[in-house]
């Protein structure tokens, strides 16, 4: 893209000081290797996070349907004004504070996101959240440029693809962009993000700026490894290669259009998944939550397993701290319609919990719902991949726990699909 100067690694005209290949390589085995410890680190902030607002963001729900009902019950009993204003007064302050950890879970949200393994295991992706991820990092970039930020995104058909690798190139495409917008007066510069599903069965997400443009003896290199435009010590010019290598590695395309002067446009072309091949993700999951079922939580954090007592109230609930009491709860004869388990615990995890269970009560294993706070090792990405199993990412929605518990505890086809 324009900028004042044009560096690539291996111009004669390349000062001095400029690093050979070799230097390159150390420094990016360098940044490879920060890079390592901050996805380490973000990983385990997200999950000692995540366990927390578990049960913090399911109990207030439960406090506030609980006030609700004291009000109602105000309502038609003798009180005095100051009762129904205090009742009021609390359900104010539980609506709000659920807004601030629901903005928590939005940032821990976006954090795993880009904490994601190097290790790639294309899954089923909704693109909506994934860009939203993007734009509320990026915002803070885009906001120091002075530019307007403009999202208009049409329900987008789900594609196959690695979260974390997808969000790098959208982060990148956004990040692009707004530093390569030229200084200007607040509001004279624009980033749009556009998303359509095309009618050939691809999904197209596009990311316009009103910058410089792209010159066009700088156009067919935008992609090469090393080329970057920016002043030395701002850029690898690695940012384009990577998206290009990436989405090129799903079967997908970028396509630029740019005009001096008037900006570019970075379409990000992929395909879509089949319509029959959405169909078990499509069920409906409108299922009566049938009261009475047996249900046996597995979690390490106490905390949790009491609200998880509490939200599935209508159940007939047992908790245990780990995997081995599970299972000895099971020799002793106690039946269970669902299991909701911790996938990675101290000792026995959920999978090799589940592994126990597939091998000596095989009628129970499709009855799983896997609870997780997000610090997926290589190992449980590839077994939420492989087995057809139910789970949720901590902190997660009562209404979507409860939902996926009538679902494993209604009638399942033999194979363990739901029906």
């Amino acid at each position: 893209m324009n900028a004042p100067h044009l560096r690539r690694a291996e111009d004669p005209a390349t000062p001095p000081s400029a690093r050979t290949e070799v230097e390159h390589a150390i420094a990016r085995r360098a940044l490879s290797d920060r890079i390592t410890a901050v996805t380490a680190l973000a990983a385990g902030v997200a999950h000692e996070l995540n366990n927390p607002l578990a049960y913090v963001i399911a109990n207030l729900g439960f406090l506030a349907e609980k006030t609700t009902r004291v009000v109602e019950l105000l309502a038609g009993a003798p009180h005095t004004p100051e009762d129904v204003e205090l009742a009021g007064q609390l359900a104010e302050a539980l609506r709000e504070t659920r807004t601030g950890t629901d903005r928590m879970r939005a940032v821990v949200r976006d954090l795993a996101t880009f904490a994601r393994p190097e290790e790639e295991w294309p899954s089923r992706v909704d693109l909506q959240p994934i860009l939203d991820s993007c734009l509320n990092v990026a915002w803070s970039e885009i906001r120091r440029r002075h530019a307007r930020l403009v999202r208009d995104v049409e329900p987008l058909a789900p594609v196959l693809a690695d979260p974390g690798r997808i969000s790098q190139v959208f982060l990148n495409l956004l990040l692009n962009a707004a530093q390569f917008l030229p200084d200007a007066a607040p509001g004279a510069h624009e980033i749009r993000v556009v998303g359509r599903t095309l009618a050939d069965g691809r999904v197209a997400v596009e990311v316009h700026d009103t910058g410089a443009g792209i010159a066009p003896e700088h156009l067919p290199r935008i992609f090469d490894p090393f080329f970057t435009t920016k002043a030395p010590g701002r850029g690898t010019g690695l940012g384009l290669s990577i998206c290009h290598a990436v989405v090129s590695g799903l079967g997908g395309a970028i396509e630029v259009e740019t005009a001096v002067g008037k900006g570019s446009c970075f379409r990000v072309l992929l395909p879509a998944i089949r319509p029959e091949a959405r169909r078990e993700a499509e069920v409906a999951t409108s299922l009566a939550l049938t009261p009475g079922a047996r249900v046996l939580v597995v979690d390490d954090e106490p905390l949790v397993g009491s609200m998880l007592r509490r939200t599935l109230a209508e159940h007939d609930v047992t908790v245990v701290l780990n995997g081995e009491a599970a299972l000895e709860r099971l020799r002793a004869g106690e039946r269970f319609d669902v299991v909701v388990a911790d996938l990675i615990m101290p000792g026995m995890s959920g999978m090799e919990l589940y592994g126990a269970v597939r091998a000596r009560h095989p009628a129970l294993a499709p009855r799983f719902v896997f609870l997780t706070g997000g610090a997926f090792t290589p190992e449980a990405r590839q077994f939420l991949e492989t087995e057809r199993v139910e789970w949720l990412e901590k902190p997660f929605d009562v209404a979507v726990l409860r939902e996926a518990v009538a679902r494993r505890a209604g009638p399942l086809a033999p194979d363990g699909a739901k029906v």
